[in-house]
């Protein structure tokens, strides 16, 4: 699938807001929405303001559009990287979950991470503008113009990728064999990969999550289907496999390798 931008502009006018009970001024708009159709993931992303400082507000959902990663990206450091409580309103309802935040690679950025529902997103058609809120460091409302064609755009982008990686049942049953771990996923992983914050707080979950491994057996991406509720946990069973999971790739009827996902199932737990 070749990754490829699409840039998306809409009108406002007419646009009902909802406005949040919140102190911080909503952040405009200064550029496009631009839908990015990658080989592995469908991203939604666009700039708010300041112009010298901008920051940049995405939606990624998983393959199965069962779940969508908001992500915020400010300028700005993070001493580590942790997971927070935070509330989010979507249509008048305030919903609580847990974020990630962590520093970007070049250390520039200060990156938030928040899985949804992909159903709960559907109500920023009628919100108009979402607001996060955790604690005193993190109070962001961004307005949402156009926000009910960009989901669909990321929707069509999501059935291109199931195509692509032989996701849907019927393409996935013309395989002869699909792809498989060549050592069991439970022992890859050590107790020390529990977060420490998340054995600090007793929190523990379940993660569903599917990996996409490629014609060469690489796994090229790995994306939360089912969060467990702890950002931390969520990230941390993807990161694992990621980095430790070796495949022997899936083959076509004709016997010769093709792309194919495999859904797996973390539980995280303490004694």
């Amino acid at each position: 699938m070749k990754t490829h931008f699409v840039a998306l502009l809409f009108a406002s006018a007419g646009l009902v807001t909802h406005q949040p009970a919140s102190a911080a001024p909503p952040r405009q708009p200064i550029g496009k929405w631009q839908v990015d159709y990658g080989d592995t993931a469908c991203t939604a992303a666009r700039n708010y303001g300041p112009a010298e400082k901008p920051v940049t507000l995405a939606f990624r959902p998983s393959p199965n559009g069962t779940v969508v990663r908001l992500m915020v990206a400010r300028p700005g450091r993070v001493s580590t990287p942790h997971h927070f409580a935070v509330t989010t309103t979507i249509t008048s309802e305030k919903a609580k979950t847990t974020g990630l935040r962590f520093e970007s690679a070049d250390k520039k950025r200060d990156i938030i991470w928040i899985n949804f529902d992909r159903a709960a997103l559907d109500g920023l058609q009628a919100a108009g503008e979402i607001a996060i809120k955790a604690g005193v460091t993190i109070e962001e409302r961004f307005p949402l113009p156009g926000i009910g064609s960009v989901l669909k755009s990321l929707d069509t982008c999501n059935a291109d990728l199931r195509k692509h990686w032989n996701v849907e049942e019927a393409a996935a049953s013309q395989l002869s064999k699909g792809a498989t771990v060549l050592k069991p996923l439970h022992s890859l992983i050590s107790d020390s990969d529990y977060p420490a914050q998340a054995i600090r707080e007793r929190a523990s979950g379940s993660t569903r999550f599917m990996m996409m491994v490629d014609e060469t057996g690489a796994l090229k991406d790995c994306m939360v289907e089912e969060t467990s509720g702890i950002a931390s946990l969520d990230a941390m069973s993807c990161s694992v496999f990621l980095q430790r999971a070796k495949f022997s790739p899936a083959l076509d009827a004709a016997g010769k390798p093709a792309r194919s996902v495999l859904t797996a199932r973390i539980t995280w737990r303490i004694p």
